[in-house]
């Protein structure tokens, strides 16, 4: 990153500890043929909505009934599978293929940040057309997004701005003083450092930032996490419970473009 500066199981309670973490494992590496016991609701709107709460977990062979107007994304070992209603749908369908999108995930909510966003340049008719990148790490703070941000490494916290085509500069401000810190990114450099020698990074800490070439300011609120996740069912069950919103659609966004989203329709 280029930043400006074996005993035996002796009971079944131990045996299940080991058989939980071997699960862990085999989905962070994206094993061929692993087995995950659960699916993970992430999105739910529509009547049904409290009946499938982001965060709600159910096995491989549960079946959802949703009416008219329902639509509830589930995150499963092979990528999101999105079901609209009116209907009842069985997760075992659909659910048996491994995708090697587990490996690029699991390098995507661990990465210390050794990765480059790049953006993508089309030509079209004399002219280049720029597609704005995506976030390459779960844990960057968008300068463009607001919200609730939760922190794995308050140490090691990242800024990272999507246009980076040339130098800019961006406000970081205390609500409850005013005081202002600026930071500053060469042109093609999309990362910079936290300023955590003058502005802490501490739980429940909020700050407004505008960037030189963007138009609206953004507040965000750190939400410090007490453990960084390993695997992709930690990630999604953090973000949800702490409110990480931003962070959840980035997650499911970022697993989409590596994998086919399933959509089943009623």
């Amino acid at each position: 990153m280029h930043l400006d500066k074996h005993r035996p199981a002796s009971s079944g309670r131990t045996l299940s500890r080991f058989a939980k973490a071997a699960l862990g494992t085999l989905l962070l590496i994206g094993a061929g043929g692993a087995a995950i016991a659960q699916n993970m609701v992430v999105r739910s709107t529509g009547p049904s909505a409290s009946s499938y709460p982001a965060g709600k977990k159910m096995a491989n062979d549960a079946k959802i009934s949703l009416r008219a107007q329902d639509q509830v994304t589930i995150l499963t070992k092979s990528g999101t599978r999105v079901l609209k209603g009116p209907g009842t749908f069985s997760l075992a369908q659909g659910s048996s293929s491994t995708s090697s999108a587990s490996r690029r995930l699991s390098r995507f909510i661990t990465n210390r940040g050794s990765s480059r966003a790049r953006t993508g340049a089309v030509r079209a008719a004399g002219s280049v057309a720029v597609t704005t990148p995506n976030n390459p790490n779960l844990w960057f703070l968008d300068m463009t997004k607001g919200g609730k941000f939760c922190v794995a490494n308050p140490n090691g916290l990242v800024v990272w701005r999507p246009d980076y085509t040339g130098s800019a500069t961006a406000s970081i401000v205390e609500p409850t003083n005013g005081n202002v810190t600026e930071i500053a990114w060469r042109k093609g450099n999309p990362l910079k450092a936290w300023p955590k020698a003058v502005l802490p990074v501490t739980d429940g800490a909020s700050y407004r930032l505008l960037g030189s070439n963007i138009s609206q300011s953004v507040e965000v609120n750190f939400v410090v996490l007490k453990n960084q996740p390993t695997d992709l069912d930690d990630a999604a069950s953090m973000l949800i419970e702490n409110g990480c919103t931003g962070q959840l659609d980035l997650l499911v966004e970022t697993l989409n473009l590596n994998n086919e989203e399933t959509e089943d329709q009623g």
